[in-house]
């Protein structure tokens, strides 16, 4: 009995830690938004086809939105 128990306490906790996971990443991609996603695959892409200078201005422009998320993370910590 107290093995069953023991399982399921260790499944609850996976459990856990993937839903905290997925919400996470969830919350990243709604506040990354559309430039941010367009500026990763656009940039995978054009490196891929060689075109290295123009790839590096679309991860520029995913760095930027994920610059701005962490700044505004912070700032809600600070607050």
């Amino acid at each position: 009995m107290a093995a069953k128990k023991a399982v399921k306490k260790v499944v609850v906790e996976k459990l856990s830690f993937l839903k905290k996971s997925y919400n996470a990443v969830k919350l990243w991609a709604v506040g990354n938004g559309i430039e941010g996603f367009l500026g990763l695959i656009v940039g995978l892409l054009l490196w891929s086809l060689g075109f290295k200078i123009y790839a590096g201005f679309a991860f520029g422009v995913f760095a930027t939105r994920n610059w701005d998320l962490l700044k505004d993370w912070v700032k809600g910590l600070l607050k």
